[in-house]
């Protein structure tokens, strides 16, 4: 597991208003860290955009965070993010068990961890799978979550059946190893808006044009 990304918002008061503050604005833009690792040609999955389960029996319908293609296999599977950084003072920021998961009771995440189970019980049986409106068949589900042992993502695989489990820590990890230009270009971008919104507050931006 990453260090590196724990250490970016974990302190030694765990309760701190650093480590609120720093997780509420990563969960700002983390969909975009993921979406962007998608887009490069080193990772090993595409993102084909938002998926949609819709049970058959009654047409229920839940909307979840990526659909990932498999680069070498072009097997397709639907993903969900749970990426809680310092909620209960980040009781959920690392998945160290299965038992993490009961945390999410949405029925958007219930339909998620249906389609983690084998492909037999998710079509035609119960789901199906669309993308931009378009039907499409899955192999499975990848939970993606912050940072995870080892451990952890071996007995979720075996528990809920999920294909993979990616984390955030790891996908940043890549994208640095990687030199990812459009990773550094998001950054420095949301970088540039806080400076310039505690500018704003502190009155530097009008005290710089009148001088």
């Amino acid at each position: 597991m990453p260090e590196h990304f724990r250490r970016v918002f974990e302190s030694e008061d765990l309760k701190s208003a650093r480590a609120k503050f720093l997780s509420r604005v990563f969960g700002i833009f983390s969909e975009e860290v993921v979406k962007v690792w998608a887009r490069n040609s080193n990772a090993p999955y595409e993102n084909l955009g938002r998926p949609t389960l819709r049970r058959i029996d009654d047409g229920t319908r839940h909307t979840i965070d990526f659909t990932l293609k498999d680069r070498r296999t072009k097997a397709v599977f639907v993903a969900e993010m749970k990426c809680e950084i310092q909620y209960q003072n980040f009781a959920y920021f690392v998945l160290k068990r299965d038992d993490q998961l009961e945390h999410h009771e949405k029925p958007a995440f219930r339909a998620f961890l249906e389609a983690a189970r084998r492909p037999s019980e998710l079509q035609p049986q119960k789901w199906k799978v669309f993308v931009k409106n378009h039907e499409i068949a899955v192999e499975g589900a990848i939970l993606i979550w912050g940072a995870a042992t080892e451990d952890g993502k071996a007995q979720v695989k075996q528990r809920r059946g999920f294909h993979d489990v990616l984390t955030l820590a790891e996908i940043c990890r890549d994208l640095r190893s990687w030199n990812c230009e459009e990773f550094k270009g998001l950054l420095r971008e949301h970088q540039r808006w806080c400076n310039e919104m505690f500018d704003s507050l502190l009155g530097v931006a009008d005290k710089n044009a009148h001088a």
